[in-house]
C-alpha cells in the first residue's frame, strides 16, 4: 500500500475514492525522470489499474532508455479550475493574491516492464475503455494485435508515495472567501460555476 506525502492539512485529500476519480478522469499526466542529474519530463496517456499506474510507448526511445538506468520516477496529474484574479479577493491593488484553483495528484514510485502478452492486453484494454469508452474496436485477444503488442513497451508504475491536493480557498478567511465567490459568480463562466460548487462543498457551505 502506498504512503502519503506530508502537506498542508487545509489542502490535503485522503479519500482514495476521490483520488482515484481524478486519476481516472485525467486523459494524461506528466512523468518526471532523472539520469545523472539531468531531469526529463514527458506528458503521456495512462491508466490506473487498482493501485498502480500504467503507460506505454516505443521499446527504445529517450524515456525507455532513462527508465532502464533509473526506475525511480515522479508522476503528476492536474485538473484545473478557475483562475482567481488578484482583485477577486483583495482591494490593495497588488498582484500577489492572483492564483488558480485546482485538484492535483502527485506520485513517487518505481517502474517495471510488463512482459507477458496477457498482462499487456489487459492494460491496453483498460486504456481503451478509459479513452474510447464507446468501444468500436476488436478485443486485444485478437491475433491481429500480436505484432503491435510485442513491439510496444508497457510500463507499470508501482506507487510508493502519493499526495492529493485541492486548492479552493479553504485556508482563506470568510471575507476573502465570500469575495471570491461573488467575483466568480459575476464572471459566470462554466468553469467559474463549477469552481464555486467545489468551493462550497470544501467549505461545507
Amino acid at each position: 500500500m502506498f504512503k502519503r506525502k506530508i502537506m498542508n492539512p487545509n489542502f490535503e485529500i485522503k479519500d482514495k475514492t476521490i483520488i482515484y476519480n481524478i486519476l481516472d478522469k485525467a486523459e494524461y499526466g506528466t512523468l518526471a525522470l532523472c539520469v545523472e542529474n539531468r531531469p526529463y519530463a514527458v506528458p503521456l496517456n495512462f491508466v490506473r489499474i487498482e493501485d498502480d499506474i500504467y503507460f506505454h510507448g516505443a521499446l527504445k526511445n529517450k524515456k525507455m532508455k532513462m527508465l532502464e538506468q533509473n526506475p525511480h520516477v515522479s508522476f503528476s496529474v492536474v485538473e484545473n479550475y478557475a483562475l482567481i484574479d488578484s482583485d477577486f479577493s483583495s482591494v490593495d491593488g497588488l498582484a500577489c493574491p492572483a492564483t488558480q484553483f485546482f485538484k492535483s495528484v502527485s506520485i513517487d514510485g518505481v517502474v517495471s516492464l510488463v512482459e507477458h502478452r496477457d498482462e499487456k492486453s489487459k492494460v491496453f484494454e483498460a486504456l481503451m475503455q478509459k479513452l474510447q469508452p464507446k468501444g468500436g474496436y476488436k478485443p486485444f485477444s485478437d491475433k491481429a494485435y500480436d505484432a503491435a503488442i510485442k513491439n510496444t513497451a508497457v510500463v507499470k508504475l508501482q506507487v510508493e508515495n502519493l499526495s492529493c491536493k485541492f486548492k479552493f480557498g479553504q485556508h482563506l478567511n470568510e471575507e476573502r472567501f465570500e469575495m471570491i465567490l461573488s467575483a466568480l459568480l459575476k464572471r459566470g463562466t462554466q468553469t467559474d460555476i463549477q469552481t464555486v460548487e467545489i468551493m462550497k462543498a470544501q467549505r461545507g457551505v
